[in-house]
């Protein structure tokens, strides 16, 4: 679970947003790779007369993660909907940090198969073999 810090400005925070919040993007952790575990987030909830009436509610969220600050903002005329908002634009940088920094299986079988030889696009030999059936 990220660990979560959670203010309001010009609005009460109540307990059933927080733990929404702590639901929603909490559980964000799930999409992150799983040696990324200090992760540290800050929530800013705020309620704001002077914009138009239909952006009346703004969610601020801030996740650290190592070697990476994501962030995303958005307002709307409720509060639970600017959260939803948010969590969906954090979802997808989190997807994006996965997949520059957690290599993929079959990369990784690429790489390993190059080092010792057993690659068919360096290796002719290999192709030569599974055609004639003797791999």
């Amino acid at each position: 679970m990220i660990r979560l810090q959670i203010t309001g400005r010009h609005y009460e925070l109540d307990e059933k947003i927080v733990s929404y919040v702590n639901k929603k993007l909490g559980g964000l952790d799930k999409y992150l790779p799983r040696h990324k575990d200090a992760t540290i987030g800050s929530v800013v909830l705020t309620k704001d007369h002077s914009n138009r009436q239909d952006n009346e509610f703004c969610c601020e969220a801030i996740l650290d993660v190592p070697g990476e600050r994501m962030q995303a903002k958005e307002a709307t005329m409720n509060m639970y909907a600017a959260v939803d908002i948010v969590e969906q634009k954090l979802k997808v940088q989190v997807l994006k940090y996965k997949d520059r920094t957690e290599p993929a299986k079959n990369r990784r079988r690429m790489l390993f198969g190059k080092m010792f030889s057993r690659d068919r696009a360096t290796n002719p030999e290999i192709v030569e073999e599974t055609e004639t059936g003797q791999a």
